[in-house]
């Protein structure tokens, strides 16, 4: 069984098959769950708390919640230690879209900055794909793209061949 989850904003964001795996709204699989926590499913770095079907980001403020278990913030959680990645998951059809939450709780330690999406990247190290350098260099500009190459690799991408060339032109 499949649970939904929300935005701050009532959306829905995600699925989660609990104490499993979570799910981006797509049926996408996003993450595992081990040991009460998230784990991102790209890179296995853990991503945040999960208690109930509602999950946190590293910080302990939530990010997702479901309206069927009472949501309560909580102080900054301590790191778990690693654990094993799981085995990707199959796939599960896309359920049927459950009605929108009327209203978020309100929590005294606010909710996460972070999107759900965000929230499922923000502690990701891996380097972007090929794809995603293109992209960026193309919608960006220069600049801007020298600025992703530097946050994937600092020190400018030079061993991960995601070098600009000199003059920063994209061929």
């Amino acid at each position: 069984m499949l649970t939904p989850l929300f935005s701050p904003g009532c959306d829905l964001v995600g699925w989660m098959q609990p104490r499993k795996f979570l799910f981006d709204a797509e049926m996408s699989y996003a993450a595992f769950i081990a040991g009460g926590h998230a784990w991102s499913a790209r890179s296995g770095r853990w991503i945040g708390p999960v208690i109930g079907a509602h999950v946190f980001d590293v910080d302990g403020r939530p990010v997702a919640w479901n309206p069927a278990e009472p949501l309560r913030g909580f102080g900054r959680p301590l790191r778990p230690v690693n654990v094993v990645r799981a085995v990707s998951p199959v796939r599960p059809p896309k359920p049927v879209a459950p009605p929108r939450p009327l209203t978020p709780p309100v929590l005294a330690g606010g909710w996460s900055p972070l999107s759900f999406a965000e929230w499922l990247v923000s502690s990701d190290p891996k380097p972007m794909e090929s794809a995603e350098l293109v992209a960026a260099i193309e919608a960006s500009g220069e600049q801007a793209a020298r600025d992703v190459v530097e946050a994937v690799e600092p020190g400018g991408g030079a061993s991960s061949g995601n070098r600009l060339p000199e003059g920063g032109a994209v061929k």
